[in-house]
């Protein structure tokens, strides 16, 4: 997906990220599993405008990808939480969504996230 550089710049120095202004896939390059809940924390605690709440969302997505394929777990506390703000604001998460369920791909050829995602 493309972010607004403007929105990545803000976000990376709002969160601490160590951005360089290089990264290609800004959400995965920065993705951090073991921040998970501070990416939710400041997603619900900040009035965020709509590219802002996408691209933490973005982040939330990566950081939760690397979390299963670290830990080999189906779900757990944070996918909840995550998964009530996708279902809430579906229509501002269509793209997202849309990466990550991988719709026409078969199944040995998709993300650890994307079962879970498909639900949505």
């Amino acid at each position: 997906m493309i972010f607004k550089k403007s929105v990545i710049e803000k976000l990376s120095k709002e969160l601490l990220l160590p951005y360089t202004g290089t990264e290609q896939d800004w959400d995965i390059e920065m993705a951090d599993p073991d921040r998970i809940n501070d990416f939710l924390l400041f997603y619900h605690m900040n009035d965020l405008s709509l590219d802002e709440r996408v691209t933490v969302m973005a982040l939330i997505l990566a950081s939760y990808e690397d979390f299963l394929n670290e830990n080999n777990l189906d779900i757990d506390s944070k996918w909840n939480k995550i998964k009530l703000i996708l279902k809430s604001e579906k229509k501002d998460f269509v793209e997202l969504i849309d990466y990550w369920a991988l719709d026409n791909e078969q199944e040995n050829n998709i993300f650890k996230i994307t079962s879970l995602i498909r639900i949505i």
